[in-house]
């Protein structure tokens, strides 16, 4: 009997107990424009009937797998067992409760054929009742390393990459979260480059019940310290006074401007395909979109001080300490506001 040949790309899914509302998701894959595909839905234990509502699929669209898995409470098992199983030359993910626009795959696979090796969209993100709740623009596009180093970017249902990518760099790892973030960053480090398109192909469940939301952001990244708590606290009652909004918005339109300068010059950095724009003045409209100044600073003692400091999106020490580096020698504008601001709270 002849070998049925293997897809073009492979979709990786994991799931738990999402029941009947997993439909939705194979179905926006079962839609695709492109046709060259399988999806491995890795079912992480579930003790519902969602491998049931996969199976009903199945029976529909032999593209469509069904794998059962022991229990690994994380996405990063499920993630790896479909890596093993995925037999396209290019690999896509899709969250359980996202879904994609037909065009996705498509999509992706023109941006491969440009020699692309890792692959990202726009998005819109939409609560339960479809109301969409943000959209992706240029900025969020960018790419550099630096970028990738500072923040969290590219959720896993936006991404594609080349198969073999992930293997080489040790594949999916188990944490508080922010594994993808994780995995990008390694590829990233390995010397990968990420390509990116404007196109808003994936939608994003913004719920707060989702693991974004529930992710503990154990490092931060110290501002001003303190020898007493009240000083501390008046320090970050002055932080957000809006007598400052004005001097933070024009400090962090300055800084970005010059980083984003530097980081245009070298080969690395990649902007949305086809994409002509003028950064400058995107990056002076994000600077100017409403907002309060800094909603998640802290005050934590420490060693009979206390520390003014902003929780990061990261998920080790190390990457923690790339970020202080790195803030340090691109937001010295801002820093330096933060300073004379925390000063005059000093006894």
């Amino acid at each position: 009997m002849k070998t049925p040949s293997a897809p073009r790309i492979s979709v990786i899914c994991p799931t738990y107990n999402r029941s009947r509302a997993i439909t939705s998701t194979l179905d926006s894959v079962r839609a695709q424009t492109v046709t060259d595909w399988e999806l491995l839905v890795v079912s992480d234990g579930s003790t519902d009937d969602t491998d049931d509502w996969v199976r009903r699929a199945a029976d529909e669209d032999a593209r469509i797998r069904l794998i059962r898995a022991g229990r690994h409470g994380h996405p990063s098992g499920p993630r790896n067992i479909g890596l093993v199983e995925a037999r396209g030359e290019f690999v896509a993910y899709l969250d359980h409760d996202d879904r994609w626009r037909e065009e996705h795959l498509q999509l992706l696979l023109y941006v491969f054929g440009t020699g692309a090796d890792l692959v990202a969209t726009g998005f819109e993100r939409r609560d339960t009742s479809e109301r969409v709740t943000s959209r992706s623009d240029v900025l969020d596009l960018c790419w550099h390393p630096e970028i990738q180093v500072l923040g969290p970017m590219f959720e896993p249902s936006r991404v594609a990459h080349r198969r073999r990518l992930a293997d080489r760099v040790g594949g999916w790892r188990s944490g508080d979260g922010l594994e993808d973030w994780d995995l990008w960053l390694r590829m990233a480090d390995d010397g990968v480059r990420f390509s990116t398109v404007r196109d808003r192909s994936a939608f994003l469940l913004d719920d707060s019940g989702t693991r974004r939301h529930r992710t503990v952001r154990r490092h931060r990244l110290p501002l001003a310290v303190f020898d007493d708590p009240r000083h501390a606290r008046a320090a970050l009652g002055e932080l957000r006074h809006e007598r400052h909004e004005a001097a933070f918005r024009e400090a962090y339109a300055a800084d970005t401007i010059a980083w984003y300068e530097r980081m245009q010059a070298t080969a690395e950095f990649t902007a949305p395909l086809g994409w002509q724009g003028d950064l400058t003045a995107e990056i002076a409209r994000a600077a100017q979109k409403p907002g309060p100044l800094w909603p998640d600073l802290v005050v934590v003692p420490g060693q009979g001080r206390f520390v003014l400091a902003q929780p990061l999106w990261c998920p080790t020490a190390e990457h923690a300490g790339r970020i202080g580096e790195l803030v340090r020698r691109v937001q010295s504008r801002q820093l330096d506001l933060i300073a004379e601001i925390a000063a005059g709270c000093a006894p």
